[in-house]
């Protein structure tokens, strides 16, 4: 079950620590030990960076919240709550960056009459700072996606899709982006899932999909090595596990050490709070956080010289509060 913390809780939460001690998840070192302290205080250490992830994955032109008469999702998500959220904790801590894993289009009469331009736009306006694609983001083909990402005034990524034969979207993905705060560099990239089976050829006309683990390992140590990044963040369209049919986020934390975090999608897998997976670097944090925005996802870390020291995160339920 999601952990319920409401939007005033979750703002003084965030407000007060990295990672919330009302929530019971201190932020906990490599040795296992909490470095938050009784009073709510970080355990003093020189030179860290910290920066929180705001996430989503497979939004489905989910602009309003669900209706009365779809279960347990009635009354949850919509856009204009989910910006209150995130401009109120913009407001209350600093080092925010705001993601989403793919499959923006498809599901609600937003997309059959705006073709996804609306939902970028709005994206726009709730300060997403990057975003990847997911397969039905191609559903109305590469030109039509291309028309609805003139909208979009944050960045694409994805280092998997080869789009020399679609030269104007090659244009528009960047195989990573950097941003920078006070003390902390992050690495930000994306893969994308096969399209075999999903996407229509014609509809990804120009793009060709490779292997994410051999389109990864160079950008990964491109930002360690090059960049000096202090973290490395994947937005993953590739489904959280799989069962072995294909490539999936916690086979990739495996294959690919150097990765701090996983931000996945496809699957609409719903996480209470990441999933911790182990690799000769040390240890990737795979999370998601289901679909249509009902949730947004919360990962903090903390950082010092390249090296994640702490970290942690939640799924907080978008819903209407009096």
């Amino acid at each position: 079950m999601t952990h319920l913390l409401d939007r005033r809780a979750f703002l003084a939460a965030g407000a007060a620590t990295a990672l919330s001690t009302a929530c019971a998840r201190p932020i906990v070192a490599a040795d296992g030990r909490p470095t938050v302290a009784a009073a709510g205080r970080p355990a003093a250490e020189p030179a860290l960076g910290r920066v929180t992830l705001l996430h989503t994955n497979d939004t489905h032109s989910r602009v309003e919240p669900f209706g009365p008469g779809n279960g347990n999702l009635s009354g949850r998500g919509g856009m204009a709550r989910r910006m209150t959220m995130v401009k109120e904790l913009r407001k209350a801590i600093p080092n925010v960056l705001l993601l989403d894993a793919g499959d923006t289009f498809q599901g609600t009469p937003y997309f059959n009459l705006y073709k996804g331009r609306l939902d970028y736009k709005l994206m726009s306006l709730l300060g997403y700072d990057a975003g990847t694609l997911g397969n039905h983001d191609f559903d109305n083909g590469v030109d039509s996606l291309l028309e609805a990402m003139q909208e979009a005034k944050f960045d694409f990524v994805n280092c998997n899709f080869d789009c020399a034969g679609a030269p104007a979207l090659q244009k528009r993905l960047r195989p990573f982006v950097i941003k920078e705060f006070p003390g902390i560099r992050v690495g930000i990239t994306g893969v994308g899932v096969a399209f075999k089976g999903l996407v229509a050829p014609n509809n990804h006309k120009g793009v060709a999909w490779l292997d994410p683990d051999k389109a990864l390992k160079p950008v990964v140590a491109h930002l360690r090595e090059k960049e000096k990044v202090d973290l490395v963040v994947l937005l993953s369209h590739l489904g959280y596990d799989e069962k072995g049919t294909g490539w999936d986020d916690l086979t990739l934390a495996k294959q690919v050490p150097g990765i701090d975090a996983i931000i996945g999608g496809h699957s609409h897998t719903f996480l209470d709070q990441p999933t911790k997976v182990a690799n000769e670097r040390g240890e990737t944090l795979i999370f998601q956080v289901g679909f249509a925005g009902v949730n947004l996802g919360r990962m903090d870390f903390v950082t010092s010289k390249g090296v994640v020291k702490a970290a942690g995160g939640f799924a907080v339920p978008v819903i209407h509060q009096a």
